[in-house]
């Protein structure tokens, strides 16, 4: 999944998506300057990638409610997490999903990087008023809601950010986070992870944070979280998806080599936002990443296993 720089698709990208179709496409505030532009460049995307790959892409957008909104400009508001967790109606809560996703398809978006299952704490720099409160069960019960609202309009909820940003204060976005809790201690943080995965959701976000009396890589390259937790342990069959791997937490390395590590960790789709490396031409790094996955031991059996959850998700979308 990969962002793109402008409102509008450059020659670069458009070169770049037909010799090496994306699974997603992520939309930042700089793509959605307005509805009528947003909406060409999505149907641009779209065009491409049925012409290559003969399925609609993932069209991905962080449109949480609340101060996460990336649409603003003739978009519909809607109260953020911390407001419904305050109101506590799972009705409530489950109807402004729905009506979110119903605004989102009018401009072409079938996925959202939502909800937000982490436990507040009022330290962290990434959460505030993003989450739905710090009671596991309350948390759990509005992020199924949630949940349940996108995906009854066809519209992909990814649950985040696993397995849970509220572990620690510090923001990704600017150094890796590190969280002192043990396995046990976790068990609360996983419990609206549980509700999202019992709720059907289509993909779960990892997040970039490092659990040393866990295990000694971080969560988007340790086998240990992404196979035994969240598959094994939780349960989750759908698509895992790594946060934006151009990040201050994962930049020592080339994006290639990263995108490649994540991956053969047990990712299914590795996240590149361009935001802090927004080269014009992405073309260098999807070939290298290409070039390296062909070089790479993961076995064909994952391999083809990875391209199915995929596959499956694309079909079931609304383009």
């Amino acid at each position: 999944m990969v962002g793109v720089v402008g409102d509008e698709l450059n020659e670069y990208e458009r070169i770049t998506f037909k010799h090496f179709p994306p699974g997603g496409v992520i939309l930042f505030a700089r793509n959605c300057v307005n509805l009528e532009k947003t909406k060409s460049l999505v149907a641009e995307l779209q065009e491409i990638s049925c012409m290559v790959s003969g399925l609609p892409l993932i069209i991905a957008v962080d449109q949480e409610g609340g101060p996460v909104m990336r649409l603003k400009a003739g978009f519909p508001e809607f109260s953020g997490a911390s407001v419904l967790g305050v109101e506590n109606s799972l009705d409530h809560t489950r109807a402004t999903a729905q009506a979110l996703a119903e605004a989102l398809l009018t401009v072409g978006i079938n996925c959202n990087l939502a909800p937000v299952a982490d436990l507040y704490q009022a330290s962290s720099r990434v959460l505030l008023d993003r989450c739905f409160g710090d009671n596991p069960e309350l948390v759990a019960g509005h992020v199924g809601a949630f949940v349940e609202g996108l995906q009854v309009q066809k519209v992909a909820a990814c649950v985040k950010h696993f397995p849970g940003h509220g572990t620690v204060a510090e923001d990704s976005h600017k150094l890796l986070p590190v969280s002192d809790l043990s396995r046990s201690e976790l068990a609360s943080h996983l419990q609206p992870f549980r509700a999202a995965i019992a709720a059907g959701v289509e993909l779960m976000m990892a997040a970039h944070i490092k659990f040393p009396a866990i295990d000694s890589r971080t969560v988007p390259f340790s086998p240990l979280f992404l196979h035994e937790m969240a598959r094994l342990e939780l349960g989750f069959d759908g698509v895992l998806l790594s946060d934006d791997l151009d990040m201050a937490a994962v930049t020592d390395k080339p994006l290639a080599e990263v995108m490649v590590s994540g991956i053969m960790a047990g990712l299914d789709m590795a996240l590149w936002g361009r935001n802090m490396r927004p080269v014009i031409d992405p073309e260098p790094v999807v070939a290298d990443f290409c070039k390296k996955m062909r070089n790479s031991a993961l076995d064909r059996e994952a391999l083809q296993s990875k391209f199915k959850r995929i596959k499956c998700l694309r079909e079931g979308l609304r383009c």
